[in-house]
């Protein structure tokens, strides 16, 4: 399971390090990770194993006739598979950098956070994840849990 929060610095090169102990989990033998878009302004890294679960979802639900096409293009046609470097550092391509909302001109060191979300990771700028978390109150939390039978 992929957990924790972990503040990091996308670098002049428009580069990420993803920690040594969520890479282990999500890289393939090759030190290849899956990219992609997210309903939020985050980039996911999906495993091999959790990438293709995903589109075995997405294929069974176009097989039960539900309209999939958002989700082919924001899961399926924006997905890209890359490998991280020698460093651990993955490569946020423009797409995926302005899907973040970075500037494209931005010369200096970003804030962000690499995030564990059970089956993938996420890749937020530090201000935006924030925002993110501060929308979500304690009650949210508790009535979830509860909404599916854990308190």
């Amino acid at each position: 399971m992929l957990s924790g929060i972990y503040e990091n610095t996308l670098d002049a090169k428009n580069r990420i390090v993803i920690p040594q102990e969520l890479r282990s989990q999500v890289a393939n033998e090759n030190g290849e990770v899956w990219l992609t878009y997210s309903p939020d302004a985050c980039v996911r890294i999906y495993s091999d194993e959790a990438h293709e679960n995903l589109v075995a979802m997405i294929a069974k639900q176009q097989a039960e006739g539900k309209e999939t096409r958002a989700l082919q293009f924001l899961f399926i046609k924006s997905a890209r598979k890359v490998a991280l470097d020698g460093g651990g550092r993955v490569f946020l391509a423009g797409e995926m950098r302005k899907r973040m909302g970075l500037a494209e001109d931005t010369d200096s060191k970003v804030e962000t956070a690499v995030v564990g979300s059970i089956d993938h990771l996420e890749i937020w700028l530090k201000a935006q994840l924030d925002i993110k978390i501060g929308e979500i109150t304690e009650e949210q939390g508790f009535e979830e849990l509860r909404s599916i039978g854990l308190t």
